[in-house]
């Protein structure tokens, strides 16, 4: 019951987050809420970035279960215990992220510019990276249900498959940032 309600004035927030953002003082060709869409991009890199260095790295064990964060005596590292998982983190802040930067991408009047065209074409890699994201989870738990059954014959292809998967993710990401480097050239 609480996780609808946190839900629900999540939603409620998001939707009056652009009236509250929109720029006054903007040319008729340029899009509205860059702000907006800055902020989502932070979100989404803030994503990115606790995934991949916790993943990455052994300087912080992540584990599921009551909130808890320690130092550890031993080593230098950082102990945290978290009610979600570190891939549903993940996913939930680049989907945020990814929702921020709609109202820039809609407000945008003209395609045509330089600008226009790498916003365009920033927006098309988000939905796709969204979309993979989405299909990477289901790979992800096909893999941990087939891990658990011994011997089992479908094990090998789908991790064959999730490798590509993360290897597109993560090239379609890199492309991603190199857009929003170049449309951010752009526009200013």
């Amino acid at each position: 019951m609480k996780r609808s309600r946190a839900a629900w004035i999540f939603l409620i927030m998001f939707l009056l987050l652009p009236l509250a953002a929109a720029d006054e003082d903007y040319e008729n060709n340029e899009a509205q809420f860059g702000e907006l869409a800055g902020a989502g991009f932070i979100v989404i890199t803030a994503g990115i970035v606790l995934y991949s260095i916790i993943k990455g790295t052994s300087f912080v064990e992540y584990r599921k279960g009551s909130f808890s964060i320690e130092l550890s005596q031993e080593m230098s590292f950082l102990k945290a215990r978290v009610p979600l998982s570190l891939l549903d983190i993940h996913h939930i802040l680049v989907v945020i992220g990814s929702l921020l930067t709609l109202p820039h991408f809609i407000s945008c009047q003209d395609y045509s510019t330089p600008a226009g065209l790498t916003g365009l074409l920033l927006g098309f890699i988000l939905l796709i990276e969204n979309v993979s994201g989405f299909y990477g989870r289901y790979l992800h738990a096909k893999v941990e249900k087939l891990r658990r059954e011994v011997n089992n014959p479908y094990l090998k292809g789908t991790l064959k498959k999730f490798r590509i998967w993360r290897e597109l993710h993560i090239a379609w990401t890199l492309v991603m940032y190199f857009l929003l480097v170049l449309h951010v050239i752009f526009v200013d």
